[in-house]
């Protein structure tokens, strides 16, 4: 079974680092204690008076050792992590990353360190849950710990439940994709794919689709920079004008930024380069005005466009 974990991938400017990237090349997760859930009604059970009732002491007590990793099970129409509302809520509105993981694999570590209790498939319901004594243990903690509103149920959770909070080494192989936000930043993306290399593990870019609400996945490949062919130039004393037809497999933000200081840092004027995946815009590229039919094409085609006097900044179009 495939599960994801959406990760914020804050900078933390005390320990000077992002922790998410530091858990996830140590091969590594953070088991959160249960009483830091970002749900204020977690265990919000109805419970008999512990004086009374000797086996309410260890649930209560639980409440405050336990350690629980969240995740999102993946629908079966789901192809790869396209939740809207998590990317937006645990992925720091698209700046961080998701981890896909063989959930099998995750749970069944044999590390004596891996103190997994129970993995548990959250129940979404009305009114809040009635502990009773007679109720099986697995029952018992489902109502506890993997019980919440129905408000809740976009996410489609599931919970491994640790008997302690903390740092938990996890199995080799576990991991099994990285799937980069529409936001996350070049540097940050490369330092994961750098930590990450030795590992049978895919990385994935999450693009927009046009300026529709649906999300893609693109397998991010060792892309040869210089696959790419000049079809234009102009020349003045000033700048130069380039027109480049880019045969790269990636066509996200962060690719093309990597194309375009590549291309400068063997063209040191100052440039301006437009950047097209389709040699039929070279018939019109420099017509004005463009007619109709070929103002279509232009934009279907015309990946980026770089300025000299902004050389660090890529502008898509149309603009994601």
């Amino acid at each position: 079974m495939i599960a994801y974990k959406y990760r914020a991938n804050l900078f933390d400017k005390e320990d000077g680092f992002r922790r998410d990237t530091k858990f996830l090349l140590n091969n590594e997760l953070f088991a959160s204690p249960f009483r830091d859930q970002n749900d204020p009604f977690e265990a919000s059970v109805d419970l008999p008076s512990e004086y009374k009732h000797d086996w309410v002491t260890p649930i209560k007590q639980d409440i405050y050792t336990i350690g629980i990793y969240s995740l999102s099970k993946q629908k079966t129409d789901e192809e790869f992590p396209s939740n809207e509302l998590l990317w937006a809520h645990y992925a720091n509105s698209h700046k961080g990353f998701c981890i896909e993981y063989d959930l099998d694999l995750l749970k069944d570590n044999r590390r004596s360190e891996f103190d997994i209790r129970n993995l548990i498939n959250i129940k979404y319901v009305k009114e809040r849950p009635v502990v009773e004594e007679n109720d099986e243990l697995f029952a018992r903690e489902t109502k506890v710990f993997g019980t919440k509103s129905q408000s809740w149920k976009y996410e489609n959770e599931v919970r491994l439940v640790f008997k302690t909070n903390g740092v938990k080494k996890i199995a080799k192989g576990a991991i099994k994709g990285i799937y980069f936000g529409l936001n996350m930043g070049l540097e940050e993306r490369n330092s994961i794919i750098k930590g990450l290399k030795d590992n049978d593990i895919t990385f994935h870019q999450i693009e927009r689709v046009g300026n529709t609400y649906k999300l893609i996945a693109n397998k991010l490949v060792n892309n040869d920079y210089s696959n790419y062919v000049i079809i234009g130039t102009k020349h003045n004393s000033n700048v130069e004008n380039y027109h480049i037809l880019y045969k790269g497999m990636n066509k996200d933000k962060n690719s093309i930024i990597e194309f375009v200081s590549g291309f400068r840092s063997v063209h040191p004027k100052p440039l301006n380069i437009s950047i097209y995946d389709d040699r039929c815009v070279e018939t019109f590229m420099y017509d004005y005005p463009i007619k109709d039919e070929n103002q279509k094409l232009l934009a279907k085609h015309w990946l980026a466009f770089s300025s000299f006097d902004a050389p660090d900044v890529v502008w898509m179009y149309p603009e994601k």
